[in-house]
């Protein structure tokens, strides 16, 4: 059984207590030292960025650096102006793309056109002008020849400019003129 104690209430019982004094000198302690050790740390820092910029500095002062350096800035140099080049010459290329009207549809069309008993023997194509010969078995097929063409689109003018008999062949020259094609040869060599 248990003894009852009428007086245990006024009786001290030990308890361990905090005394705030040293809470407080325990702290100060820890951020003395870790002040110290901050600074020790920063010391290390500043330490190893000195040597990496004694580092940085012997090899930016090397002369076998600073030639490369150069080197290399002058052909940075050399590839700018040969990009801009490469621009103007695409962009050339593709304005005499927009505008070269002669090309395979062109001659699949006046292919298209030619009469039975009619040969062509040459075609010449400069800036706007073709000029076409060829041989005929009458001139009847070379009116025929002309008419077709006129209906190919962007032609300007035609203009039948000889028509020769030889040996029963009727020979002759077909020039055309196109329309809407602006080629000038003097501004494309001024481009590039």
């Amino acid at each position: 059984m248990r003894d009852l104690n009428f007086f245990e209430s006024y009786v001290e019982k030990k308890q361990f207590k905090f005394d705030k004094i040293i809470i407080l000198y325990f702290l100060l302690i820890l951020c003395v030292i870790g002040t110290f050790a901050n600074g020790i740390y920063n010391q290390n820092r500043i330490g190893t960025l000195e040597d990496q910029i004694e580092d940085r500095l012997e090899v930016t002062e090397n002369l076998k650096t600073v030639e490369k350096v150069n080197v290399i800035k002058e052909l940075e140099k050399e590839m700018t102006v040969f990009k801009e080049e490469v621009d103007k010459i695409i962009e050339l290329d593709k304005k005499i793309e927009e505008n070269n009207i002669i090309g395979e549809e062109l001659l699949y069309d006046i292919k298209s056109r030619m009469p039975d008993g009619l040969f062509l023997t040459s075609f010449t194509a400069k800036g706007r002008n073709v000029q076409i010969a060829g041989v005929a078995t009458d001139a009847y097929s070379i009116a025929e020849f002309s008419k077709g063409i006129e209906l190919i689109e962007n032609i300007e003018s035609i203009f039948v400019s000889n028509i020769n008999n030889v040996d029963n062949y009727q020979k002759f020259v077909l020039n055309l003129t196109f329309q809407d094609v602006n080629i000038d040869e003097d501004q494309a060599a001024e481009d590039l």
